[in-house]
């Protein structure tokens, strides 16, 4: 390997589907499955970045500090990644970037997330979008997002009253 390699040693996944649960209990899964994946401890562990979205709340903005709590603190500094779709990507980045610059040599990348139902999602757009005449791009998106979850009819009247 070159100077500027990094190697993924394994991986893990929670299955998908509609489970109503936490999204630190899905990250769980997945880091155990990693971990077991590359035949590693917890305890090896020097570095843990953590990935979710603003739907989870306080703990998805911390979700690093979130998943290593979860996990059992064992003392390997965290980071906590928010950037909406590519949260994962850019929690992979920051444990790239503390393997190269050589402050860890093992880190741990843990991204999950959960959605809120549908009626949800609807009345927080309705109040919010209140009185518009034009629904913006990422309002749109917002939508158009969570349109795969539960049932796409009542985002489509959403969308119908809401005029866009």
């Amino acid at each position: 390997m070159g100077d500027h390699d990094v190697a993924v040693l394994g991986v893990g996944m929670h299955p998908w589907g509609k489970w109503g649960r936490n999204f630190v209990e899905y990250g769980l899964v997945a880091a155990r499955a990693a971990l077991e994946d590359a035949g590693m401890e917890w305890g090896d562990i020097q570095f843990v970045s953590g990935a979710d979205t603003i739907r989870n709340g306080y703990p998805g903005f911390v979700s690093g500090a979130t998943f290593a709590q979860a996990l059992g603190w064992q003392g390997a500094p965290v980071a906590s990644s928010y950037a909406a779709c590519a949260s994962g990507a850019t929690a992979l980045n920051a444990a790239r970037a503390q393997i190269l610059g050589g402050l860890c040599d093992v880190a741990l990348v843990v991204g999950a997330d959960t959605d809120v139902t549908v009626p949800a999602v609807v009345e927080a757009l309705r109040t919010e979008l209140a009185g518009l005449e034009v629904v913006t791009v990422p309002g749109r998106h917002v939508v158009l997002w969570d349109a795969y979850v539960e049932t796409a009819d009542a985002i489509g009247t959403f969308l119908e009253n809401a005029g866009a």
